[in-house]
């Protein structure tokens, strides 16, 4: 099932992991401030420096996967990855275009994240959930350039245009998901229950959307992907898929837990305790989901989908 993987595929592999950490920052904080933020400054301090932290390990890991294509074939050592020569004609493929839109987008929310940080140090009091629209507006801007990046990666560069859309959708589902899990655990420490309570139940019934979307578009994916459901179980890229699904489902579980019984619990510092608990768990799974993704769409791929 595992490939071997060479230290320069490790170190791409990294990059892909901190531009999915980028991404799930840049629409999980985004969403936590419109729609789950106790109002707090403490709270929207903690979310916009998550935010640019997460943003510009999004913009390095862009940058040095450029850099290590190119020195993948210089095959230099670490000096080729700076061979100006050979970086040139890569601006000019689908690497190239991937790249720009990427950094684009990741700039543009660690500058907008940055911009908030200043501005709320500079109010005398707690902003209004009017003072994000702005931020937001940037963000929505930023990700739909990362969305539109992957178009040009890998092997989704050649699927259907259907394909395409539904990896976005996919990836936005699992964004808003993943990046919303930290400035909800944060949540965890307040002292009003109640405003806890009720963040934690819009989330579970936004994150039902979040699920169908997940679902239909990772089912229309499978069948651009797959030709049959044997590969699935008899190709590297099926077996990886399937750790993920597993991963997938066990998340699938924790969320449910966290809504059904966790969340109408909270009632007293015990009933905390548990959710809180329970979301550390869940992060510890979503990191688990991320590393397993960025393995099989770096290390390996559909056969018929590989970019040679």
């Amino acid at each position: 099932m595992f490939m071997s993987p060479t230290n320069w595929d490790l170190a791409s592999l990294i990059c892909k992991l901190f531009v999915y950490f980028g991404a799930a920052s840049l629409v999980g904080g985004s969403l936590f401030l419109w729609l789950y933020n106790d109002g707090s400054r403490k709270t929207s301090v903690t979310i916009l420096r998550y935010m640019a932290l997460g943003t510009f390990f999004g913009f390095q890991g862009s940058l040095f996967n450029f850099l290590i294509q190119v020195g993948m074939v210089v095959d230099n050592g670490l000096g080729g990855m700076f061979d100006f020569g050979m970086a040139t004609i890569f601006l000019d493929t689908q690497l190239g275009d991937t790249t720009f839109f990427r950094l684009g987008g990741f700039v543009l929310s660690f500058t907008i994240s940055c911009f908030y940080l200043y501005r709320i140090g500079a109010l005398d009091k707690t902003p209004p959930s009017a003072f994000y629209y702005f931020l937001n507006s940037i963000n929505i801007v930023a990700f739909l350039l990362i969305a539109f990046s992957f178009r040009f990666s890998g092997h989704i560069s050649v699927l259907s245009f259907i394909a395409k859309l539904s990896i976005a959708i996919h990836f936005f589902a699992f964004a808003a998901w993943i990046g919303s899990l930290y400035p909800l655990y944060r949540l965890t420490y307040l002292e009003n229950i109640n405003i806890m309570q009720i963040s934690m139940k819009k989330f579970g019934d936004n994150a039902i959307a979040l699920v169908l979307l997940l679902i239909v578009a990772g089912i229309l994916m499978l069948l651009e992907l797959f030709h049959s459901i044997s590969e699935v179980f008899t190709t590297p890229y099926g077996q990886a898929l399937l750790v993920k699904l597993v991963l997938v489902f066990f998340i699938f579980g924790i969320a449910g837990i966290n809504k059904l019984k966790l969340t109408p619990g909270l009632v007293n510092k015990r009933g905390v305790l548990s959710l809180r608990n329970s979301i550390r768990i869940e992060i510890l799974v979503a990191i688990l989901i991320v590393c397993v993704t960025s393995y099989f769409s770096t290390i390996v791929g559909p056969s018929e989908h590989q970019m040679g």
